[in-house]
């Protein structure tokens, strides 16, 4: 096959995905504004779908991020991690002005592995240490401006890729992430801070497994399989409209099934949601999770409202602005990895052999 009968053909696959998604859609609209007919467990709000509160902000409001870049030598592994947190005051919708945790430059936190990792436990090893530094910047921020929102990059749990395997040396690293993210939860609670975390491109599908089976059992509108392989925000693209948001829904069907979310104390567990919100025409909902303990739809009325006011900045570009900036101010480019592996290299001599073969072709 050539590469125009690819193209022609992966246009073709997208059109009829795009055509079969609005299909699908059209069959749940009925549904849309009006109590679900069936006890629902995984959208505990009994409907589908609701419009966003509009709301000024007028407080202070957080966000971490972080960036990292890795090299490989022979035997070891250089990590370098930056999180960083900011801060802006918002007066009656304006940013008044703007803090940045530990500074607006800084320095990232050089890290060095010798141990013997696989391929996989590589990986899980950068995303752990990453991890650690946005939650231990988080937990900062919190504790030295109490903001009353706080805005994660990325899920509010670890993912299940981050979860080593029982046997691997990593273990231990990933025991401490789960006992750092449940001290953020508490501290963010002591300091009456809410966490607002949001993945800037989900490929989540825990609203599209509730819809099959939770409201098509009660209601089928639709057959299941219909909606096989149509992500959450490809879905919520077409079935939401601007200024609304989805209910919320539970982080997953059973806690004790999950690989990650059994490992955290039932209290947090149990009190974890998602929800999406649509901002702009042009741009996908945006996935948004969040911790509630009671009275979960005024809760998520009010992250809702929060997330979309951060977030409709941009009509090509549906992401918090607080998050833009802790990006911006985090972010580490290759260069600054090798500024440091450089040095190491000049400082060993040419006696020692620790670049890898990849690097040293003569061709």
């Amino acid at each position: 096959m050539d590469i125009n009968s690819v193209i022609n053909e992966t246009v073709n696959v997208i059109n009829a995905s795009e055509q079969r998604r609005k299909v699908c859609v059209e069959c749940f609209l009925p549904l849309k504004n009006s109590d679900l007919p069936c006890a629902c467990n995984g959208a505990p709000e009994g409907r589908l779908s609701f419009p966003v509160q509009r709301w000024v902000p007028d407080c202070l409001i957080g966000g971490v991020d972080s960036g990292f870049v890795a090299k490989r030598l022979a035997t070891i592994d250089l990590v370098l991690v930056r999180a960083v947190g900011v801060v802006f005051d918002y007066q009656n919708g304006i940013v008044a002005s703007t803090k940045y945790y530990p500074s607006y430059f800084r320095y990232p936190e050089p890290y060095i592995s010798g141990a013997s990792l696989e391929a996989d436990e590589i990986e899980q090893s950068k995303s752990l240490l990453r991890l650690r530094e946005e939650v231990r910047v988080s937990k900062k921020i919190i504790e030295t401006y109490s903001p009353r929102y706080c805005f994660i990059d990325g899920s509010i749990v670890p993912q299940y890729q981050d979860k080593p395997r029982k046997e691997s040396s990593l273990a231990g690293n990933y025991s401490d992430i789960i006992a750092e993210f449940e001290s953020l939860y508490s501290t963010a609670e002591k300091y009456n801070c809410t966490l607002i975390s949001t993945v800037e491109d989900s490929r989540g599908s825990r609203f599209r497994q509730i819809l099959q089976e939770d409201v098509l059992a009660g209601n089928p509108v639709i057959e299941k399989g219909r909606l096989e392989g149509i992500f959450d925000s490809a879905f919520l693209d077409f079935f939401l409209e601007v200024g609304e948001r989805s209910c919320a829904f539970t982080y997953t069907k059973d806690i004790n099934q999950h690989p990650v979310l059994q490992d955290f104390n039932s209290k947090w567990a149990k009190s974890i949601y998602g929800l999406y919100v649509k901002p702009s025409q042009l741009d996908r909902p945006l996935r948004v999770e969040f911790i509630s303990h009671f009275g979960l739809k005024e809760k998520a009325d009010e992250v809702a409202a929060v997330a979309y006011a951060l977030s409709c900045l941009h009509r090509e570009y549906v992401y918090p602005s607080i998050l833009i900036e802790a990006d911006l101010r985090a972010k580490l480019r290759n260069d600054e990895i090798d500024l440091v592996y450089n040095k190491i290299m000049d400082k060993l001599g040419q006696g020692v052999k620790m670049r890898m073969r990849r690097e040293n072709r003569p061709f």
